[in-house]
């Protein structure tokens, strides 16, 4: 009997080319779509698929939320374009994941992996789900990505592609390598969700140290961070912040 499987990710192209893709096995039966986490959520309770196909980062829930808020636990094979935390987790947890952009080798070998796994019980791979879900206890909150509403759209900028936030008032502003953008959120909010390369220097600065050039003293024993974004940014550098920038 084939897996009936629902497939979960948010951008259509990479929907499409896993659809795609998933013809080639006759032990594949494509019984839906979502799109979001919300409609995830909905679909695997009501089609209680033997497999799912689960992006990580979606709007609505993330594919971590999706898994707690399910009442039925099917086969679950991660996608994922940067989560190297994610991934190191499923790798110790005996987890299948596919990175983005998806290949039909590696898919096969999933796939293999999935058909080779004990039939009759799906206790063992539960209990792995459980220890990933309490491995990533601490990481639920940590962003992976911003989203910024402009208009009608909603645009996605990566962490890794930030240089730094300011903060302005209730609001804060994210800086990527030429362009600047306004978020809702106050920096002391982003602050608890960012991830450890991002280090909060100044009382209205965060910088991600992964795009630190260099620091140079200042006035009174002062310090300045010099970013390598296009205009070589130069944000200061409290005192009592300075260490966290120099104990690499």
């Amino acid at each position: 009997m084939p897996y009936k499987t629902l497939v979960i990710e948010d951008e259509e192209l990479s929907q499409q080319g896993l659809l795609k893709l998933l013809e080639n096995f006759d032990e594949i039966e494509v019984i839906g779509t979502a799109e979001n986490g919300i409609e995830a959520v909905e679909k695997i309770n009501e089609l209680k698929p033997d497999l799912i196909f689960l992006d990580i980062q979606m709007p609505g829930k993330t594919g971590f939320e999706v898994l707690q808020d399910i009442d039925y636990m099917p086969i679950v094979i991660f996608t994922t374009a940067y989560d190297e935390y994610a991934l190191k987790a499923f790798e110790t947890n005996s987890i299948d994941y596919l990175l983005k952009p998806i290949e039909d080798d590696r898919l096969a070998k999933a796939i293999d992996k999935l058909n080779n796994m004990t039939s009759g019980s799906d206790d063992p791979f539960k209990n792995k789900i459980n220890n990933l879900l309490e491995q990533l206890q601490n990481q639920q909150g940590t962003l992976s990505r911003i989203h910024i509403k402009i208009g009608d759209e909603v645009l996605f900028v990566n962490l890794k592609d930030t240089f730094y936030f300011k903060a302005d008032n209730k609001y804060t502003s994210i800086f990527t390598f030429d362009d600047e953008y306004i978020l809702n959120d106050s920096l002391a909010s982003l602050e608890e969700r960012l991830p450890d390369n991002f280090i909060r220097i100044h009382r209205g600065y965060i910088i991600n140290v992964d795009h630190l050039k260099k620091l140079k003293k200042w006035f009174g024993g002062k310090y300045i961070a010099v970013l390598n974004d296009k205009k070589k940014t130069e944000v200061p550098v409290s005192r009592s912040c300075k260490d966290k920038l120099l104990k690499d």
